[in-house]
């Protein structure tokens, strides 16, 4: 994960993202003898290779490559496994005596690829970088990040991802499987938009029983900061999965109980306007990330880019969003909130602005920047209407919870109306000040507020705060 204020400034052409097999007397994974020992520190690598030859005795080898080739020529090891785009770099080829077909060995996400972070806000060195992006490999990438991401994983999780693309839709290979090899969950999917492919995918996966094996993990590697706490998720459904793994990830059982149902408003006299009208504005200003990924959809069916446009985005999520898609915006704030966007604009006297956004969009942006001089097309994209808490969620919260998250003002009106957990006391957490203000405005008093008004500055935040506890 970025660090706050950092971010992907490219990501160049991939190498070869397969993994070879080092092995003596010439074997391959197959014809390796029985009980042979193999070198990996990798647990993907590891549950793939019992999968296939569950007689073998896999052990984590350490060093760099040269060391490792030393260790299976020495006897140490009767093979080990290594990845094709450091030993072609390193011109080692001629050491592989099996390269490992996807089929057999997907690779682990972002495999063979080159990534160059940089600061955010940054916008000479990000112009500069985009010479080196390469928009394809960045989006399928983003696809293999999100199934991660979904899943709540790092670099050490058994998962395996692989995208291409094809026709213009991405193609997404993934799989998470027991250290053991004995089960593996294999799924695959394609579509437009690279992070929600991903991120359904790992939804997927965890609805087939993959969490069981996340869990393992976080028993295998010691207490975790969020252990045991029953946490809610008042995000969308579509939503929730990224929270909800990272949580997940750090001990928490995360309960679902969608507040929100996000519908996209296609059929807008106003939304094809401003879309074909696009280069007459000076500025596009995002305010989440599902107004980015909804505007992005409509203008690629309409072969229309934001080329001509400055971009102005609130929060680092709906940057990031954007920033997937090729798009650098010119200016994010360093609070996430509307306000301190038209603050930090600059001279907007004249200028013509498009804000498409959720149709109960807070009124405060819209009427500072026209008092700034602006002309502002206030358009909704989406609206965000009211979900019911099902009979499985009611059980759910009747088991107690320690905290509940509230993710935008819409989440805790929803909650409130619904009845949310009844007469039972719970603690609320909110994601930003815009958010908290509705809390306390309709009872509900924040026992954690975010510092950064982002889903990770919200994690961080419940992890601060049950450590104090």
């Amino acid at each position: 994960e970025d660090a706050p204020g950092l971010t992907l400034g490219a990501i160049t052409s991939r190498a070869d993202v397969r993994d070879g097999l080092v092995a003596r007397n010439g074997w391959t994974l197959d014809s390796l003898p029985q009980g042979a020992v193999v070198g990996t520190s990798s647990v993907r690598r590891q549950a793939q290779l019992l999968a296939r030859r569950p007689d073998l005795q896999v052990r984590p080898i350490r060093g760099n490559v040269d060391t490792r080739i030393r260790k299976v020529k020495a006897g140490e090891y009767d093979a080990a496994i290594l990845a094709a785009a450091g030993m072609k770099r390193l011109g080692l080829t001629e050491m592989v005596t099996q390269w490992l077909d996807l089929e057999l060995m997907l690779p682990a996400p972002g495999q063979g690829a080159l990534a160059v972070q940089c600061r955010a806000g940054d916008q000479q060195t990000l112009a500069l970088l985009e010479a080196v992006n390469d928009p394809d490999v960045r989006q399928t990438v983003t696809a293999e990040r999100a199934f991660l991401n979904g899943l709540g994983g790092g670099c050490s999780a058994p998962v395996g991802a692989h995208a291409t693309i094809l026709n213009n839709h991405i193609q997404l290979e993934a799989l998470i499987g027991w250290p053991d090899g004995k089960e593996i969950f294999r799924l695959s999917g394609s579509g437009e938009d690279a992070w929600k492919l991903g991120t359904s995918l790992a939804q997927e996966a965890i609805s087939q029983g993959a969490a069981a094996i996340l869990d393992s993990l976080s028993e295998d590697s010691g207490p975790k900061p969020l252990q045991g706490k029953r946490i809610v998720v008042t995000r969308a459904q579509a939503q929730a999965g990224v929270l909800s793994g990272k949580l997940a990830a750090l001990g928490a059982t995360p309960i679902e109980v969608p507040m929100i149902e996000i519908v996209p408003l296609l059929d807008s006299e106003a939304i094809e306007q401003a879309i074909h009208s696009l280069e007459y504005y000076d500025w596009v200003i995002f305010t989440s990330v599902n107004g980015a990924e909804m505007f992005w959809d409509l203008m690629n069916r309409s072969g229309i880019d934001l080329s001509k446009n400055k971009v102005a985005t609130v929060g680092p999520a709906t940057a990031g969003a954007l920033i997937e898609r090729g798009v650098q915006p010119d200016f994010t704030p360093e609070e996430f909130v509307g306000e301190a966007v038209a603050a930090g604009m600059g001279a907007l006297s004249g200028n013509r602005i498009l804000l498409p956004r959720a149709k109960m969009g807070r009124k405060e942006l819209p009427e500072l920047l026209r008092a700034l001089g602006a002309v502002v097309d206030d358009v909704p994209i989406y609206d965000t209407l009211p979900a019911k808490i099902g009979a499985h969620s009611r059980a759910q919260l009747d088991q107690g919870v320690d905290m509940v998250t509230f993710t935008s003002s819409s989440t805790v009106r929803n909650w409130v109306a619904a009845g949310g957990a009844g007469k039972q006391e719970f603690r609320v957490a909110c994601i930003g000040p815009v958010t908290a203000a509705t809390a306390e405005e309709l009872g509900l008093v924040p026992d954690v507020v975010a510092s950064e008004y982002s889903t990770d500055g919200l994690v961080a935040t419940l992890v601060d705060f049950f450590n104090k506890q």
